[in-house]
């Protein structure tokens, strides 16, 4: 028990900000990595994603915090290697994961990639609905400009507008031109939500 003691007491905050960064800096650079070689078919990355993917394995005994991105990591390599149901199955599974846990932009996250994922495939309706789910928790997270980065996207890559809504943060008003007041002089443009033709 002692020496579990010293081991904690040794272990000081600038080790565990360290941890965090380590952790995050293999989560998302194993999520480039298989981003990268999945368009360039460079072994280079393949090889960096599956050393980020052991990694991540490992801390995945912690199932609360790196479970659900563990998933993402192994969905993202199913779908560098053309395993389509595989893939299918671990999107999901992170999303699950992610919900459960209460990460939010990791669960925005998961809905981007499988969004891509299925735009790959030509499954449209399917990607639409994962880049929509996307908007929604990047929003509830709080990341207004990566929330429309995704709407624009989807009206860039996936053609007009067909039925207009608007989008707005809670508790913000809208002003008398159709943007959204904050009452801090900021104002934000209402996006649109869009379905495909």
């Amino acid at each position: 028990m002692k020496v579990l003691a010293e081991k904690y007491y040794d272990f000081n905050l600038h080790t565990w900000t360290l941890l965090h960064i380590h952790t995050a800096h293999t989560f998302y650079s194993g999520l480039v990595s298989s981003w990268v070689f999945r368009k360039s078919k460079d072994a280079k990355w393949a090889d960096r994603a599956r050393k980020a993917k052991l990694l991540m394995t490992k801390w995945a005994d912690c199932k609360w915090n790196f479970q659900n991105k563990l998933y993402l990591m192994e969905a993202e390599e199913a779908f560098c290697y053309n395993d389509i149901a595989r893939a299918e199955s671990l999107y999901e599974k992170s999303l699950l994961s992610s919900r459960e846990h209460r990460f939010i932009h990791e669960e925005a996250l998961a809905h981007e990639l499988a969004g891509h994922f299925f735009l790959e495939l030509n499954r449209k309706g399917t990607a639409v609905e994962h880049f929509m789910q996307a908007h929604e928790k990047y929003l509830e997270w709080g990341a207004v400009a990566k929330s429309n980065s995704v709407l624009e996207f989807v009206q860039r890559v996936l053609g007009k507008v067909s039925s207009l809504a608007t989008c707005t943060l809670p508790g913000l008003t809208s002003s008398s031109n159709g943007n959204v007041d904050d009452g801090d002089k900021n104002t934000r443009k209402r996006m649109p939500l869009f379905c495909l033709d």
